[in-house]
């Protein structure tokens, strides 16, 4: 079978907007990312801008549906392919647990694999159902997250001591300066915990939505069948017309209150809710975009496809390239690299991987934990 191209090279772009968010918590500070005197002088508030504007919030989303629409190939619509299912969301587990423990506190396949859990529950229902459950996930989420930030502000309105109590600086951000690679371990799990807890609140509705999205434009063929060009077009318009100026002033005023001289957290993370409500406008404008390149100017995007074939592998790397990089049992950059340096190192080390998965390609079918994942997964035949 001929594989489809428009999944891998929009799985290819979504490792670049992955990696652009957490490379800030990678190389900067390992709980608040780009905040306060990392925002500081034009440049690195230009890159915070970019990184908040473009990039956070909407990448996620973009994986998320990708996920959601791949596990259509893998149990096609029928019940026997359930244990293949199951077995991989377990693998997926297991590949987060070493990854957050040595790697990356910011793990996502963790989460995917314990999502993916819970998506079997009702992949079987109707376009209508999830088309339902989509909506009703998202409007909850939304709710949720409004009634959070609103009372976030009131909070610091009525109780401003409270709310501008110092907070200690997390013990990773101590180990990454000057500590052992095994010295990790204890706060990087403690920072996962913490991360889950918070992800899903923030992110695990908006990303179960974009599971089910994902799954029922997989049954239409969405992103391999010829394109509706007008409402490629509208998809396209929408997320720029209502998505973007969002995006941009949610951005805009969280850099701003992060520059100034007495910043609120609150209008921080009413501005950091804001941008992840709206982000599905822009992910679904990125969608429309890549579907267009693909279909008219192929040439453009396919040399994306090699790092989305091998997603899993490549994300993964990722975290072992930031590792050996910025922490101090590689170069040590840890904090000694400014915003918008960070920013330019994980568009660096996104090309590279693009180029290793393509150069690995050439000459095997998989990526080595693609081939791996298969191998656990995989139905063993009768003897």
């Amino acid at each position: 079978m001929q594989r489809d191209i428009a999944p891998d090279v929009l799985r290819g772009f979504a490792l670049l907007g992955i990696l652009v968010v957490n490379i800030q918590f990678m190389g900067l500070d390992s709980e608040e990312g780009a905040r306060g005197e990392w925002l500081s002088g034009g440049a690195n508030g230009a890159a915070g801008f970019i990184m908040a504007a473009i990039f956070a919030g909407k990448f996620y989303l973009l994986f998320s549906f990708l996920y959601g629409y791949s596990s259509a190939y893998i149990i096609k619509d029928d019940r026997a392919n359930r244990g293949r299912w199951i077995r991989r969301c377990f693998a997926l587990m297991l590949f987060g647990a070493l990854h957050f423990t040595f790697l990356w506190h910011g793990d996502i396949i963790f989460l995917y694999g314990l999502l993916g859990l819970l998506l079997l529950a009702i992949f079987f229902r109707s376009d209508r159902t999830l088309q339902i459950w989509t909506r009703v996930i998202y409007i909850v989420s939304a709710v949720f997250i409004s009634l959070i930030g609103i009372l976030l502000l009131i909070g610091e309105w009525y109780f401003p001591q409270e709310t501008t109590a110092e907070v200690n600086e997390p013990r990773l951000n101590q180990v990454l300066r000057d500590g052992a690679f095994l010295e990790a371990v204890g706060p990087r799990v403690e920072l996962w915990v913490f991360g889950l807890v918070t992800g899903i609140f923030l992110q695990g509705g908006m990303a179960f939505a974009a599971f089910l999205l994902g799954v029922r434009m997989a049954r239409s063929k969405f992103l391999t069948s010829l394109i509706d060009r007008v409402q490629n077009s509208q998809m396209i318009k929408r997320g720029l017309i209502f998505g973007l100026p969002i995006q941009f002033g949610a951005a805009f005023v969280m850099v701003r209150n992060e520059q100034s001289v007495d910043p609120s957290e609150a209008l921080y993370l009413c501005c950091l809710f804001l941008a992840f409500l709206a982000a599905p406008l822009l992910s679904m404008a990125y969608v429309g975009v890549i579907r267009k390149f693909v279909e008219e100017r192929p040439g453009l995007v396919a040399w994306m496809k090699p790092a989305g074939k091998m997603s899993l592998t490549v994300y993964i790397l990722q975290s072992v390239v930031t590792s050996l990089l910025l922490s101090p049992w590689g170069l040590g950059l840890f904090q000694e690299l400014q915003t918008w340096q960070v920013f330019l190192l994980a568009i660096g080390i996104w090309i590279a991987l693009v180029f290793f998965a393509t150069q690995w390609l050439k000459k095997f079918q998989q990526g080595p934990l693609e081939s791996l994942m298969g191998t656990l997964t995989r139905p063993r035949l009768p003897k």
